[in-house]
């Protein structure tokens, strides 16, 4: 129960949600021919879209989250495990395939739910991994956790307080690590997906990409913000 309510907590706070009732509230408003009140939640779901998707918004929201944690350059050699958790593979991928060409020896735990897909995300990704070379006797799929807190529960009970490499986007790694250390694990940070270099942006117009990036940053916000007031 308590899964499915924070599912549907973050839903109602995503941007897409808040610029679409704020929407709803001005067509309602309008139809009640209350003028004043209905350009004044257009005027805030306009102004909100705008924001939510401008670069320099967008970019000042998820930078704190991205740099947090810097590249791992130099695993420690004694580490047995590579956790790789569930998301956005193509981005992420890369920096597992890395830290497995410098820890050849090491097991790779993959993480995702099913969902409403045929193929869980964990087996997924062992199968394209196993693609990829990796001898799929090193990959162990974890296809029951729903989210990075059932995921760290059962990697606890895998690995005690045995380190190892955690993969992750580095806009969740905060987050992640948050939850990790709590769980009493020690899990050495390894962000995906790090920031490039970025030129002078405050030219550049608003766009879908930028507001995908928006609704990350601020969905890792909240949840560092519940996790806080859970005592984390």
């Amino acid at each position: 129960m308590g899964f499915y309510l924070k599912k549907l907590i973050a839903y109602l706070l995503d941007p897409l949600s808040v610029v679409f009732i704020l929407l709803f509230l001005a067509l309602w408003f309008l139809y009640r021919n209350r003028r004043k009140p209905a350009l004044g939640f257009l005027t805030g779901s306009i102004v909100l879209l705008f924001l939510f998707s401008y670069k320099p918004f967008s970019y000042a929201l998820i930078h704190p989250l991205e740099s947090r944690y810097p590249k791992l350059q130099n695993p420690p050699k004694n580490i047995h495990n590579i956790i790789f958790l569930g998301g956005n593979l193509e981005r992420r991928g890369w920096e597992l395939l890395r830290q497995h060409h410098l820890l050849p020896h090491a097991r790779i735990i993959t993480t995702g739910y099913k969902g409403d897909s045929f193929e869980s995300e964990a087996r997924k990704n062992k199968r394209i991994f196993a693609e990829s070379g990796i001898a799929s006797r090193q990959i162990l799929p974890l296809d029951r956790p729903r989210d990075t807190a059932e995921e760290a529960q059962a990697i606890k009970t895998l690995l005690g307080t045995e380190p190892f490499i955690l993969v992750t986007a580095a806009f969740h790694m905060p987050r992640a690590m948050m939850i990790f250390r709590h769980e009493g694990l020690r899990p050495i940070p390894a962000p995906a997906d790090l920031p490039q270099k970025r030129k002078r942006f405050w030219t550049i117009p608003p766009g879908i990409k930028y507001f995908d990036q928006t609704r990350k940053a601020l969905h890792e916000y909240l949840g560092i913000l519940w996790l806080k007031i859970k005592g984390y």
